[in-house]
């Protein structure tokens, strides 16, 4: 029996989410999954959308044009079934994250540190020591992130940032701001498989599946764990960096001689550092 058309239209969480829909022998066994990434703008063809009879998807604005979500629905069939899921952002465990372009994973304040006139040595003194919650509004700066996420999940049938705010001092529940662990998308999955009513995945598959987005793990600044009573970080816990256990403090250091050694590659500056560990 030819199988039915299922598009997933996603960021770098669609990936492991397909991964896991395939886990479902009802889902697999009926849907061919062609999945498209969504910032990097991949086109979907006219004719695929035309012959879809499921659209997953992650909710993209009319700034997004051609690529936007009432776009692309206005393309397909009629009777195509159409499930958003949640693109999960979350800064509470790095609140002086910046979206600001051209380097990866920038912190504000260690930022405005190097643009002082300070030595090495000085900037990790102040970086780890200065009071930081006393210098920045972190309430503020999380108030804000979860109306965002609040604004988010009312394109989605299943709610997620309930869970989220109800779990995540206990466990850490993302790699990065947008790297949420195996715990959250297999909710995500599970919420689409319940959306087409098929069963969900089963303890034993969810236990066995990958940890999605293994190789970095960002670590939190030992003050943050401490402001939000977070179970697991801590002065001495140790991440994984791309193949080196870097605790806080490490991870500062590299973060500082990449940026005064002009180079704007910070993925590729950690992955040549773990080689050398």
């Amino acid at each position: 029996m030819k199988k039915k058309i299922c598009i997933l239209q996603a960021n770098c969480q669609g990936e492991p989410v397909e991964n896991l829909l395939r886990l479902s022998r009802e889902f697999s066994e009926t849907y061919e999954i062609h999945r498209f990434t969504n910032y990097i703008r991949e086109v979907i063809p006219d004719e695929l959308l035309a012959n879809c009879d499921l659209f997953i998807y992650q909710h993209l604005a009319e700034g997004w044009k051609d690529l936007s979500s009432t776009n692309l629905c206005a393309k397909l069939k009629q009777d195509c079934k159409t499930i958003t899921f949640p693109s999960m952002l979350f800064i509470h465990y790095w609140p002086l994250w910046s979206s600001k372009k051209g380097f990866d994973y920038t912190d504000t304040f260690l930022e405005s540190l190097l643009e002082r006139d300070l030595t090495e040595s000085q900037i990790l003194h102040l970086f780890m020591n200065a009071k930081i919650t006393k210098i920045y509004d972190f309430d503020s700066i999380i108030a804000k992130s979860e109306k965002i996420e609040r604004a988010k999940e009312s394109f989605c049938s299943a709610g997620y940032v309930d869970y989220i705010l109800e779990n995540y001092k206990e466990k850490r529940l993302f790699n990065t701001i947008n790297h949420p662990g195996t715990e959250l998308l297999s909710r995500t999955a599970n919420a689409i498989l319940s959306e087409m009513k098929l069963p969900d995945l089963t303890c034993d598959q969810i236990e066995t599946f990958p940890a999605p987005f293994p190789e970095f793990e960002q670590p939190i600044h030992p003050q943050i764990a401490e402001y939000l009573e977070l179970e697991f970080a801590g002065l001495e816990t140790r991440y994984n960096v791309y193949g080196a256990s870097l605790t806080f403090k490490d991870y500062a250091i590299r973060y500082i001689k990449c940026r005064q050694m002009g180079i704007e590659d910070f993925i590729g500056f950690l992955h040549a550092t773990a080689d050398k560990t």
